[in-house]
């Protein structure tokens, strides 16, 4: 992945009381995607990144940081790489960055 960055960039943090917790932060060109052990899915705002897509009938939500919920507007699967595929990403438009769980 380091190599595909137009300036390696980023930055590591680990916290570990009673559980372990991973963030990880890369710049790419898709834009920033953080590593976060915490994070129960795959998920992104952005809806040009998917290669395939649904759309979700039921309203779902995902609860952030700060307890509030934000709506899940369909998933599908990104290419990040010839070789790196991310499956089942939840496309949330309210979010800040993407997370890679």
């Amino acid at each position: 992945m380091v190599e595909s960055m137009s300036k390696p960039s980023g930055s590591c943090t680990l916290s570990i009381k009673g559980k372990i917790c991973l963030n990880i932060v890369g710049h790419m060109s898709e834009g920033i995607w953080i590593l976060d052990s915490g994070a129960t899915d795959h998920m992104t705002p952005c809806s040009v990144s998917f290669d395939s897509y649904g759309k979700r009938n039921k309203e779902q939500l995902i609860t952030v940081a700060n307890g509030q919920g934000i709506p899940i507007c369909g998933s599908g699967n990104i290419i990040l790489d010839s070789s790196i595929v991310l499956k089942d990403v939840l496309h949330v438009p309210q979010l800040a960055n993407s997370l890679i769980s």
